[in-house]
């Protein structure tokens, strides 16, 4: 702790005088005791207690600084308690500087001591003065030892509001605001600092050179950094920094990833060169520092860690120790400790840096770095789980750090059921650097570039390796990645490793990639191989040379690799084998096996693929078996061998053998292999077939007693189930070993459904089927144990054979869309076979059918998928007479078109072949029994339904397959049956003849008959034809087939069936007899030679008796049936005949309704027109007459209005008194014609104007004068004549009705033509009034008349206005709106 009085000498008063004692404190006693006693001998104040520890503190006495502290404290008096709160508050800020020095950890017992010390201190200072600033200042420091930040700062604010300018309180403030990274906060206090006090020490400008450096502004916080070294020279402190922030912009620069645009601008030199430079200035600011304080541990720590990039390990440990010792805080502790621990670490000495990285965690336990080394040392030391525990607490901090994601991957590869989790860290190693990656250069790249954010390969290598067991494509694509990282790191392809181009060859066989692909990977592990093969037997050479010359031992180093290297292109050798094998190219292949037993003899894999190709390719069983029999003298418990060896002799039906091959595995070698359990399970399901087919034979056999014939065929059953126990307890142990094992579930479900649990086999066969989709293996498959089920016989069902050319096969390989199993263990084809005959057991027939479908559809696209393959194989390497070849392993010449696709001397294809010969035989044995499958579901269903329909398409089923597979009724069997079934006798041929004459001992020639002739060599021919015993059933199966069709047919209803449908039964059924006659003696002759039969010869003969039989019925049912169809045809014929006779009736009334129809019309028309005519002419009469007195009227009119007119301008002039009355306004208006419209507004002084004109018309009311308002009236059409008329016999009563006189109305204009009311604008209603009888008869009145000739329709005939208006014309008429006066009603 500081204080502002500094005092180098200290005087003292002397107790009882007035002299002073003088200290110096440069010479202090070396024991604050002595102080101690004279200032008590003295009576001194307390102040020069903390005066004088706080001297011996700074000279670095922290115990004597104590000791006075504490003498001090017990002198105190009790009522000057007061001073003593100095002394507290330093003692306890000594306490929290000295631990500040203490190791933390297990051991930090004496730290927390301290700090509890500190903490009660602080309270007893507390209690006598709240308000001391130095206490909150010093709390403060005690809460950033405790690394509490936020109180800290709440300490240090507090003891500010009492003194704004504390520097020791503003000091802390910052360190606290920067540690929380608030740089700008922290850099303004520095500056508040340096203005109070420049001279301020610690020197405030490396405060604010740091908070520069962190915002980012580098070039300031240099210039910071270079005012303090002015300021103070002796400051090594800013020297240390400078040279950090230039060591952290040399990593930035030469950093790939980083640097990777300069790269590709060409800077490259330029940066190297500038980085030299900083390298160098950053040492010579180390150099400085060092030297101006040689002890100074920040500058020995970062001198250790340059000396360790040099490899100079022992000086870095060194100055790691100096700095130790010189540390005076506990982060340079801890760093301390771990430049001894790395320099240890890299040295090889485990065990002191395993001491040293923990002796730097008990300081510091956030040190990530000495984390991750102690991590390292655990697993140096096998210790895995303590290892786990501590990357996993670095990850906690640093979730991004590879470093840690690569040790935690590398950690769980090597535990044991760890493999998904060590491929998850290395997942999520790829996916941080690609984070990074794209955020430092703002795109996401391409695959083909992803490789560029990566330069270490061995992360791929290491997940390219755990991919292998689970994705063959992902670890493809891994080892891709290493690939393009060592060409891209090295001289190009040749820096990759042989075996990571054979591991890529490899992986693509199994994802089915391009062949050209393959071959090159291939070819590129092989020369590379072959090249570091060559130049390591040159070195070795060269060293030996040397070693002979000089005395000394070749190295056994390069004799190691040489070793590597020929085994690694023995491997490789072995895979471009595999890959003909994989292209058809067998004799190839088989010529690179022999050169490697030529090599390695004892190399057992490519003797079992020599095996393999002779018996599937060249059907060669005796070579396959003498190839097996030399691998198991050389390795007697190889495994594959003898499941080889079963397989083989269970394909040549040596049943026995293939099951003593299968035991032996589980009795001599492995008694838990999965594929010899699952082999000698279908081993028991075969035999359990067997002895069901041999009980039904002797069922069916008519040899012997009936009492014998049941002995045998019970026993047969009692065996079969025996068989069938058997064979569910193998699948059952290999389901507990290997619950995902679909062959072995497949297996357990059809032993199930061979003992009527049809239900239960046909759920497992489903959960095969959907397994075998999604690719997962069954789970909970319904498995019964053997000693819960009832065994009874039951049909067959087709059991799955495990692939031939793998040696151990614990789990089924699903086939995929776009790859073809081999069909003995297609899971999904069989497992819907076997659920189909489930389903048809149950009696759901129409799904059964559905089922077969979709399996032959399967099959069918599979085997197409292999031809297509050969075919594309063929042409792709034939067409151009090329052929594949790897040259390094292939260097001969490269034989030609014609010869590559012969044969050679042993027999082996050389043609590319993607299916071997034992292949297509089983593909074709597989269709075929699906077909009969099929259609046995069809002959059940047909029957059950009584449906001739659907038993004929099992008939064509049937027979589309003995086409397919040419089997049918031999021709001596179809002549006999002709025969037969002829009444008379044809004569023999010339050959015939010649055929049937003999000679006897005499010379003499006889002639024999030629129906005796015919039998005998028909019976001849039936003992010559050969049948197999699938031929012999597939016959049997047709014609029962038949016979059904034609026993459906004869069961008919007569109306149901046609003639031509029991012709064709008939045939069929003929068909039908002979086979079975055939058939019958065939099986005798067969079973008198003891050969396999799959019928019963009785049961052929009992059915084609009854054959016979139903020939005769369906004979009598056809004469029956034509006899019903001519019966019908009459019938339909008569019915036909009456038909049309009603229709020719009903067509007869309707053409005499028609011309009824046609005649009445043309009546109305002549009628319509008579009358039309007689209008027209009725209308051009009326419309002349109208016109003439239209003309009269108009005249009349105009004569009157002038009359009027002279008579009242006298009368005006008269009465005239120089005033202007009202009637002169309105006749001025009226005769202005301001009530122009035609509206009835002008009628309300119609009184007045009538009263004017009855004055000036000697006592005659007239209408008041108005302009007559004329309007076009819109054409007439022509269709109504009859209302045109009707508006002429209007307007003619209404003029007859107009007395004669100059008041004649305009009849035209005040009717309407149509016959209506007033055509013009609508009228105002007036007053009603009684109207006398004289002004009904007077001249000028209006009158209503009823018009007879209109309907009785009343016409108004108003007053004629003073204006004439135009005669009315027949297209179209001007009319005048009528005035209404008093006298109008409504």
């Amino acid at each position: 702790m500081m204080d502002t009085f500094e005092p180098r000498v200290i005087e003292v008063p002397i107790d009882n005088s007035n002299d002073v004692l003088e200290i110096d404190c440069s010479q202090l006693p070396e024991h604050a005791a002595e102080i101690c006693d004279i200032l008590e001998n003295e009576g001194s104040a307390l102040r020069f207690y903390y005066l004088f520890s706080l001297e011996y503190y700074k000279q670095g006495q922290v115990d004597e600084a104590i000791v006075g502290l504490k003498r001090g404290i017990a002198n105190a008096k009790a009522n000057d308690q007061t001073a003593k709160v100095p002394l507290l508050t330093l003692l306890a800020s000594i306490y929290v500087q000295k631990a500040k020095t203490t190791a933390s950890g297990p051991s930090s017992g004496d730290r927390d001591m301290l700090l509890q010390m500190a903490m009660t201190l602080l309270g007893e200072a507390e209690r006598i003065n709240r308000s001391e600033p130095r206490i909150f200042l010093v709390k403060g420091m005690l809460a950033m030892a405790q690394r509490q930040p936020d109180a800290a700062l709440v300490q240090f604010n507090t003891a500010l509001q009492y003194d704004a300018t504390s520097l020791p309180c503003l000091l802390g403030k910052a360190r606290v605001l920067f540690g929380k990274r608030q740089f700008q906060q922290a850099l303004a206090i520095y500056q508040q600092i340096l203005t109070i006090r420049p001279s301020a020490k610690p020197d405030v400008r490396i405060g604010i050179g740091m908070c520069l450096y962190k915002l980012g502004y580098p070039e300031d916080a240099r210039r910071a950094l270079a005012r303090a070294i002015e300021v103070d020279p002796t400051a090594s402190a800013p020297h240390i920094l400078l040279a950090t922030m230039d060591l952290n912009q040399i990593k930035r620069s030469v950093d790939p990833r980083i640097s990777e645009p300069a790269v590709a601008g060409g800077g490259l030199d330029k940066t190297l060169k500038d980085a030299e430079d900083l390298l160098q200035r950053a040492m010579d600011s180390l150099r400085t520092a060092y030297e101006l304080q040689p002890d100074s541990p920040a500058a020995l720590i970062f001198l250790a860690d340059r000396l360790f990039f040099q490899n100079n390990h022992d000086g870095a440990r060194e100055l790691g120790e100096r700095a130790l010792k010189t540390a005076d805080t506990m982060a340079i502790q801890a760093e301390a400790h771990y430049q001894i621990a790395r320099a240890y670490h890299a040295a090889k000495r485990f065990d002191m840096a395993y001491d040293a990285y923990q002796k730097c965690l008990a300081i510091n336990e956030r040190h990530g770095l000495a984390r991750y080394g102690l991590g390292q040392m655990q697993l140096q030391r096998t210790d895995m789980s303590s290892a786990e525990a501590t990357f996993q607490r670095v990850l906690e901090r640093h979730p991004k750090c590879v470093e840690v994601l690569r040790a935690l991957g590398y950690l769980h590869a090597r535990l044991p059921n760890t493999k998904a989790k060590a491929l998850e860290y290395y997942e999520r190693e790829m996916q941080v650097v690609a984070e990074e990656a794209a955020e430092r250069t703002g795109v996401a790249a391409a695959d083909d570039d992803a490789s560029t954010w990566f330069d270490d390969a061995n992360l791929f290598l290491e997940a390219g390796l755990l991919y292998e067991a689970s994705s063959a494509r992902k670890a493809r694509k891994a080892y891709l990645m290493a690939a393009s990282i060592l060409t891209r790191t090295k001289d190009g392809s040749s820096g990759v490793l042989p075996e990571l181009w054979n591991n890529l060859g490899a992986l693509g066989q199994l994802t089915d990639d391009s062949g050209d692909l393959i071959l090159a990977e291939y070819s590129a592990a092989a020369s590379g191989c072959t090249e570091a093969l060559a130049a390591a037997r040159a070195r070795l050479a060269e060293k030996k040379a040397a070693a002979s010359g000089g005395g000394g031992a070749a190295p056994s180093k390069l004799a190691n690799e040489i070793q590597r290297l020929g085994n690694t292109l023995v491997t490789i050798t072995y895979n471009v084998a595999r890959f003909y094998e994989r292209c058809g190219l067998w004799a190839k292949a088989e010529t690179l096996y022999r050169r490697l037993l030529e090599d390695v003899p004892a190399y057992a894999d490519a003797r079992l693929r020599l095996a393999y190709i002779a018996f599937y390719c060249r059907s060669d069983g005796d070579a396959a078996v003498a190839h097996i029999a030399h691998i198991v003298k050389l390795d007697p418990k190889r495994v594959s061998a003898w499941l080889m060896r079963g397989n083989i002799e269970l394909q040549r039906k040596n049943v026995q053998d293939a099951r003593r091959a299968f035991e032996h595995v589980l009795k001599e070698i492995a008694k838990h292999d999965v594929y010899a359990l699952c082999s000698l399970g279908n081993y028991y399901l075969a035999a359990g077939e067997s002895e069901n087919t041999r009980a039904l034979t002797a069922g069916g056999s008519s040899n012997g007693s009936s009492s014998s014939s049941s002995s045998v065929s019970r026993k047969a059953k009692e065996q079969a189930i025996q068989n069938y126990k058997r064979a569910l307890e193998f699948f059952d142990k290999c389901l507990t070993l290997d619950p995902k094992c679909a062959l072995a579930a497949h297996g357990a479900a059809i032993a199930m459904a061979e003992n009527d649990f049809a239900t239960e086999a046909r759920r497992v066969f489903q959960s095969v089927r959907d397994a075998a989709t999604t690719g997962l293996g069954p789970a909970s498959l319904c498995n019964p144990a053997a000693s819960d089920l009832v065994f009874k016989t039951a049909g067959c069902k087709h059991a799955l054979v495990p692939s031939p050319e793998t040696s151990t096969a614990t789990t089924a390989r699903m086939a995929s869309a776009d790859k073809a199993p081999l069909v003995g263990c297609d899971v999904m084809l069989w497992s819907g076979v076997n659920a189909a005959h489930a389903l048809v057991e149950a009696g759901n027939y129409r799904q059964a059918v559905l089922a077969y479908e979709a399996c032959s559809r399967r099959l069918e696209d599979t085997t197409a998928a292999l031809e297509a393959a050969d075919r594309q194989s063929k042409e792709g390497l034939h067409a151009a007479d090329t052929v594949m070849v790897v040259s390094t392993l292939e260097p001969a010449a490269e034989p030609d078109a014609a010869a590559a696709t012969s044969s050679n001397d042993d027999g082996a294809p050389t043609t590319l072949q993607m299916m071997t010969n034992s292949e297509r035989a089983d593909r074709a044995k597989a269709k075929r029994d699906i077909q009969i499958y099929h259609a046995r579901a069809l002959y059940i269903q047909a029957k059950a339904d009584k449906d001739i329909g659907v038993m004929r398409l099992s008939l064509e089923l049937v027979r589309r397959t003995c086409e397919q597979f040419d089997v049918g009724l031999p021709e001596s069997a179809v002549s006999k049956q002709e025969d037969n079934g002829t009444d008379t006798k044809e004569e023999p041929s010339a050959a015939a003849a010649a055929a049937a004459t003999t000679t006897d001992e005499d010379g003499d020639v006889k002639m024999q008959s030629a129906e005796d002739e015919a039998k005998k060599q028909a019976s001849h021919r039936h003992h010559q034809v050969r049948l197999s015993p699938d031929d012999g059933l597939l016959l049997f199966d047709l014609a029962l087939v038949e016979q059904a069709v034609a026993q459906l047919a004869s069961e008919m209803s007569e109306s149901l069936r046609t003639l031509e449908m029991l012709d064709a039964a008939i045939g069929d059924l003929e068909h039908s007899t002979a086979a079975f006659s055939f058939l019958a003696s065939w099986g005798k002759g067969a079973q008198k030679k003891q050969q396999k039969l799959l019928f019963s010869p009785r049961l052929a003969s009992e059915r084609a008796a009854f054959g016979k039989s139903l020939v005769a019925k369906l004979q009598r049912k056809r004469q029956e049936q034509e006899q019903l169809d001519r019966q019908r045809k009459e019938n339909v014929d008569l019915w036909h005949r009456q038909l049309e006779e009603e229709e020719t009736k009903k067509r007869e009334a309707a053409m005499k309704a028609e011309e009824e129809r046609r005649r009445v019309e043309e009546r109305l028309l002549r009628e319509t027109e008579e009358r039309n005519a007689i209008l027209r002419d009725q209308m051009a009469a009326d419309a002349a007459k109208l016109a003439a007195e239209a003309s009269v009227s108009a005249t009349t009119t105009s004569s009157a209005a002038r009359s009027s007119s002279k008579r009242k301008s006298r009368a005006k002039e008269a009465a005239d008194d120089g005033f202007i009355s009202d009637h002169d306004d309105l006749d001025g208006y009226d005769s202005a014609g301001g009530d122009g419209n035609e509206t009835d507004g002008g009628a309300a002084n119609a009184t007045d104007d009538a009263s004017d004109a009855e004055s000036a018309g000697g006592g005659k009311r007239k209408p008041p004068q108005r302009p007559s308002t004329q309007r076009l009236s819109r054409a007439v059409p022509r269709k109504r004549k009859q209302v045109l008329s009707r508006g002429r016999r209007s307007r003619q009563a209404a003029a007859s009705s107009v007395p004669s006189g100059g008041e004649e109305s305009d009849a035209a204009g005040a009717v309407d033509v149509f016959g209506g009311k007033d055509g013009g604008g609508a009228r105002t209603p007036q007053k009603r009034r009684n109207v006398p009888e004289s002004e009904k008869e007077g001249d000028g009145g209006a009158e209503l008349q009823r018009n007879s000739s209109d309907g009785g329709e009343k016409t108004r005939t108003p007053s004629p206005p003073r204006e004439a208006a135009p005669a009315a014309t027949f297209g179209g008429r001007f009319k005048t709106k009528p005035i209404v006066t008093d006298s109008d009603s409504e």
